[in-house]
């Protein structure tokens, strides 16, 4: 198959001598003028690769680059700029605009030639992609968040409608209410379904590491980096990025993290080459930014950044009617699994400061405990003895210092989960690598008290 090029450029002498290197070269190439001539081209021609000059009269190359990725379905074609004129910033401002890549005057034409190769595989794997990539939207459309509740209706409408835009999203709520599930829907009830969704656990990642792990590293950029690697940012070109704790993020990653907020573009560690990229950003928190922010705890400005739009997931014990529907849900799961009468009951009795998560956790162990089809409610050990002993013993010492009651509270949760500190950190409300900390700060151990 011949491929088709476009090559658009007011310089009569590099326009002829470009078409006739790629004629040559086996491609079928054609030129343009000026960008005018280019669109007529285009509309009435198939071309593969677009070649375009930023610096054209009336048109200039980012204008004829901006009308075609318009028209998209029209004009499928992979565009390179060549730029002799314009500064950095232009290039990469091309890029955002959906730019395959810029070569600066004057080319080397066996590197353009790498470029064309490079821009013709993407085109082939898109194309190679694209029944797939179908199947799985009409998949995605079928998403939803389980609940019929008011309070989530609200959240699932307000979703729905922010869903298309390109501004970043901050999603707060307790720790495991289901923000990452409103994230999702923010992703597959919008026109990035086809692209990646990449979610990432800002209180999970080795402060030392998340930097590399976000925006990626050359090779040598520190003791370790053998090779170059692709961050998680880039892995999501094109969909979306969920930033899970972003609470949890280190102030010298949320510099970098603002930037790229601001300016579409970052660099790898170790790297001074400005890469830029299409993603939309949603981030989610179980704390309140704005005071974490007052506080000195959080960058202000990156809270600005990405309080655009805020939506706020409520607990499950503002939504109780949803219970019987999750339960349901997750059984399903699990398979022909049902619950007595006076399980579900007390289920609907029971707060569940972990919300969702927690939940999930003693259908789990009701499963695990029930020998029949239908699971009792002694199977499903709910804490709420523990809970009113708990109470009972505050009571008894009102002047313990507030240090007492935490230690005494993160010990029984932990006791509770059988020191399982995922669970007891979704109970708390707190991230992964807190518990640890708690637990190293109070000196506590298993079965301490």
């Amino acid at each position: 198959m011949m491929h088709r090029i476009l090559v658009a450029d007011d310089e009569k002498d590099l326009r002829e001598l470009l078409v006739s290197r790629l004629k040559r070269k086996g491609f079928d190439a054609k030129g343009a003028a000026s960008g005018e001539e280019a669109m007529t081209l285009l509309q009435k021609e198939s071309f593969d690769i677009g070649i375009f000059d930023i610096r054209m009269e009336p048109m200039d190359g980012l204008t004829l680059l901006e009308n075609v990725k318009r028209r998209q379905e029209m004009m499928d074609v992979e565009v390179i700029m060549l730029t002799g004129h314009g500064t950095m910033e232009t290039a990469i401002d091309a890029m955002k605009k959906g730019a395959y890549d810029y070569l600066t005057k004057p080319y080397n034409l066996a590197e353009l030639e790498v470029v064309i190769a490079k821009a013709l595989e993407k085109r082939k794997l898109s194309e190679e992609n694209q029944t797939m990539r179908s199947l799985l939207h009409a998949k995605e459309k079928d998403f939803d968040i389980v609940g019929r509740s008011a309070a989530i209706e609200r959240v699932k409408h307000l979703t729905a409608r922010v869903a298309d835009a390109d501004a970043s999203i901050l999603i707060e709520g307790e720790s495991g209410t289901g923000k990452e599930l409103v994230a999702k829907g923010l992703h597959y009830w919008s026109k990035r379904a086809a692209e990646p969704f990449i979610a990432v656990n800002s209180g999970a990642i080795p402060e030392q590491l998340i930097e590399s792990e976000l925006f990626g590293h050359a090779r040598g950029a520190f003791t370790g980096a053998q090779k170059e690697k692709k961050g998680l940012v880039e892995a999501a070109d094109g969909g979306t990025l969920f930033l899970d704790e972003i609470g949890e993020m280190p102030k010298d990653t949320q510099v970098k993290l603002l930037r790229f907020l601001e300016t579409g573009t970052f660099r790898r560690v170790g790297e001074t080459r400005e890469r830029a990229i299409q993603v939309r950003v949603v981030a989610a928190t179980n704390r309140s930014l704005s005071e974490e922010a007052a506080a000195g705890r959080f960058r202000e400005d990156l809270f600005y950044r990405l309080q655009v739009m805020i939506i706020d997931v409520p607990p499950l014990r503002e939504r109780k009617e949803d219970i019987p529907l999750l339960v349901d849900f997750f059984l399903k799961q699990s398979g022909q699994r049902q619950l007595t009468e006076h399980a579900m009951n007390e289920l609907i009795r029971y707060d569940f400061p972990g919300n969702i998560r927690e939940l999930m956790h003693i259908l789990e162990r009701g499963c695990l405990l029930s020998p029949h089809n239908e699971i009792e409610a002694a199977d499903l050990m709910l804490p709420g003895g523990t809970r009113q002993a708990s109470k009972q013993d505050d009571g008894c010492d009102p002047l313990r210092t507030l240090e007492e009651v935490e230690r005494t509270h993160i010990d029984s949760v932990l006791t509770h989960t059988d020191w399982n500190k995922s669970e007891a950190a979704g109970i708390l409300g707190i991230s992964v690598r807190n518990i640890y900390r708690k637990i190293e700060q109070h000196q506590l151990e298993k079965n301490s008290e």
